[in-house]
């Protein structure tokens, strides 16, 4: 990276997004990191306290002081939503982000079941509007954060890029699928450099039980330690499985994904741990490493659910280099100490 170069980061103070951030600062300290996040999912106190809020008026933005460091380097939040194309054109414009890293996005498969047009003006009509934005101000790559829920119950296990038999069981899903085509068609029209991620099952440090990210993994653990938060409970048999991936490989995975030399132009590429685990296992695992008891209230299977997920990255790793950096019960067990420090 150049290092008087900037990036854009929408959802920054989201689950993912905040992981990213303070990851990319350690690895490019002399980049500038621009985010922008409406607190709707994202979490003030994910976000690092030396920052810079860039508080916006209807005249221009207004910057703040940084409370220390360089002020030409750093960490600067917009607070707005990505569906609010003068504030995006003011931060284009200001800060002409090289690269385009896009967390932001109303997540929640159930959220999504209750209130699809909500969720499509954000999902969809926001990310058309950055891919505009970045087409606009020369971006080099725009680097997109799709879902494993684009698949819905798929036949093929593992699933490749390739299946014909995409079939999103939730407004969720198909959002994400939407975007696809969108990524490719502004790489063939404008030559917007483009690829869009396919996440499975994300989850570790920051994923904050019955928030918008919650896996299945966040929601008990978040039972065991803060038992006022609700009972954790088990939807369906157990049997269903999926593919958890740790939240440092997706940070990695997108790292990879702005590094890569020649054009992605469009391309889908799942990013999971390659390996399937059961509710099951996983119960077996959390109690292990916690040494407490998981009591679960069985509920029935929720609408929009799958049955099992399970990444095929062969794709990841011929296009990207990428290989899951840390296995999913290491990531467990890092997620647990995470829980552990909170109660404190």
């Amino acid at each position: 990276m150049p290092t008087q170069k900037s990036i854009l980061v929408t959802g920054c103070a989201g689950f993912i997004g905040a992981n990213f951030v303070r990851e990319f600062k350690k690895r490019y300290p002399k980049t500038e990191i621009i985010g922008i996040d409406n607190f709707s999912t994202g979490r003030r106190d994910a976000l690092d306290k030396q920052i810079t809020f860039y508080p916006h008026t209807k005249r221009g933005l207004v910057s703040s002081a940084r409370t220390k460091g360089d002020p030409r380097y750093g960490v600067g939040v917009y607070e707005g939503s990505i569906c609010d194309r003068k504030l995006l054109e003011k931060i284009f414009k200001k800060h002409r982000p090289a690269y385009v890293f896009h967390f932001a996005a109303l997540p929640q498969v159930s959220y999504s079941v209750e209130h699809p047009a909500e969720t499509t003006e954000v999902n969809v009509f926001g990310t058309v509007l950055l891919l505009e934005m970045a087409r606009d101000y020369k971006v080099k790559r725009f680097i997109h954060s799709s879902s494993s829920a684009v698949y819905g119950d798929a036949k093929e296990l593992p699933t490749k890029e390739g299946s014909k038999l995409l079939h999103p069981r939730s407004p969720y899903g198909l959002q994400k699928y939407t975007n696809e085509p969108f990524l490719k068609m502004f790489s063939d029209l404008y030559s917007l450099d483009s690829v869009a991620l396919r996440y499975f099952n994300v989850f570790g440090p920051g994923q904050y039980g019955g928030s918008a990210y919650a896996t299945v993994i966040c929601n008990w653990l978040e039972g065991l330690y803060f038992r006022h938060k609700g009972k954790p409970f088990l939807e369906s048999d157990g049997k269903q499985s999926r593919d958890f991936c740790y939240v440092k490989n997706v940070v990695d995975a997108n790292i990879k994904a702005m590094k890569v030399k020649g054009s992605l132009r469009g391309e889908t590429i799942n990013i999971g741990h390659g390996k399937r685990t059961t509710l099951i296992e996983v119960r077996k695992l959390v109690e292990r490493y916690t040494g407490k008891e998981l009591n679960l209230e069985r509920r029935p299977t929720r609408l929009g659910d799958v049955r099992h997920t399970h990444a095929d990255i062969s794709k990841a790793w011929r296009l990207l280099g990428y290989l899951p950096l840390i296995d999913f019960e290491t990531g467990l067990r890092e997620t647990v100490e995470w829980f552990e420090e909170r109660r404190k």
